[in-house]
């Protein structure tokens, strides 16, 4: 069978409808549904495999676990309905199957609105001045230049193109302006 996007696990079932037959007896008009109901849109009566028109004032109505027709079937008559919206098994994700290898790490956000609970996402900073000269600083370790962000006078440098980082040691390719101010925000990792 072919599935649209990811194959589903060996272990998911597939939903099939709700079916319930019943033995007409030429004099019974209210039958006992093994599954709850509004109303009777929520089911589909069929009598010989004539579908019955659902409603007050038509062929039968519905509500809880009471079928009624407005005129007893025959005997012999097959009769059965089918639950709309009921589906036979399910297959439920336990909460800790979901691990982050299962999740993609690109996301199309476009158009979208994405609320983080607060606090999850923070970073540290540091600051340095430049003097003109000067072209290496120290930074916090264990970082690249992927998750490290460096403005000089509020503009975003370029990683690679603008500095490097070596384990502590952060070196621009040009030395900031004398009374420059360096910001570095570390991203949370």
């Amino acid at each position: 069978m072919a599935y649209i996007g990811n194959k589903p696990a060996d272990d998911i079932t597939f939903h099939t409808t709700v079916k319930q037959s019943f033995t007409p007896d030429s004099s019974t008009t209210a039958f006992t549904l093994s599954n709850t109901v509004t109303n009777e849109n929520e089911l589909e009566l069929f009598i010989n495999n004539v579908r019955q028109e659902p409603g007050s004032g038509k062929a039968y109505t519905a509500a809880g676990t009471t079928l009624t027709i407005s005129e007893a079937p025959t005997t012999g008559d097959d009769m059965y309905c089918i639950f709309q919206g009921k589906a036979q098994g399910h297959n439920f994700i336990p909460p800790t199957s979901i691990q982050g290898s299962h999740i993609h790490t690109t996301f199309d956000l476009t158009g979208k609105t994405v609320t983080l609970p607060a606090g999850t996402l923070t970073y540290s900073s540091g600051v340095a001045t430049g003097d003109g000269s000067t072209t290496t600083f120290t930074i916090n370790s264990n970082r690249t230049v992927a998750d490290i962000l460096v403005h000089v006078n509020g503009l975003l440098m370029t990683p690679t193109a603008d500095y490097t980082i070596s384990g502590t040691t952060l070196t621009f390719n040009t030395a900031p302006a004398n009374g420059a101010e360096i910001d570095f925000r570390y991203l949370p990792k």
